[in-house]
């Protein structure tokens, strides 16, 4: 038997590290060509998982870093959630339709979806997993075990 998804993440220590720092994730979304010009009309929330089930909060993405308006046709939004349960690899990536319950992809419609995990200093690539979706959730699988974008510990250059 399968233990349930937790909702929230399960503690704030650190996986990587021997103190209490909470974890960061930049989060890259770019939006589809093929998208309506006047973005989602419900609330989009993300929740990341790991390896073990552990969960960042469930987050609501308002303030894109890079426009004005996020969500809008061709563009990518770049959002940052900061104070967050440390997690092991990236598994999964959860877009919530909060609010109006409308058929996946209207009138709002995703193309990439690419996390920065800061602890472990890797990139994912994620991709729909139709199987796992519903009306009001995507869920999205890692491509892979993530790219090291960071070296994991950087040698003293002077000895």
């Amino acid at each position: 038997m399968t233990e349930p998804l937790k909702e929230m993440g399960s503690s704030i220590r650190s996986k990587y590290d021997e103190d209490d720092t909470p974890a960061s994730f930049t989060i890259l979304i770019r939006t589809s060509s093929d998208s309506c010009s006047d973005g989602p009309v419900e609330k989009i929330s993300v929740m990341i998982r790991d390896d073990d089930g552990r969960a960042t909060d469930k987050q609501a993405l308002r303030y894109s870093h890079t426009h004005s308006t996020p969500f809008q046709k061709g563009h990518t939004d770049m959002f940052v959630m900061t104070n967050q349960p440390s997690l092991g690899p990236l598994t999964n990536f959860e877009i919530h339709y909060d609010g109006h319950k409308e058929p996946l992809g209207t009138p709002w419609k995703f193309h990439t979806v690419v996390v920065f995990h800061h602890e472990n200093g890797r990139v994912y690539n994620f991709q729909t997993d139709e199987k796992q979706s519903s009306e009001c959730v995507s869920v999205l699988i890692c491509k892979d075990d993530g790219v090291q974008a960071m070296p994991i510990k950087l040698r003293d250059p002077f000895f």
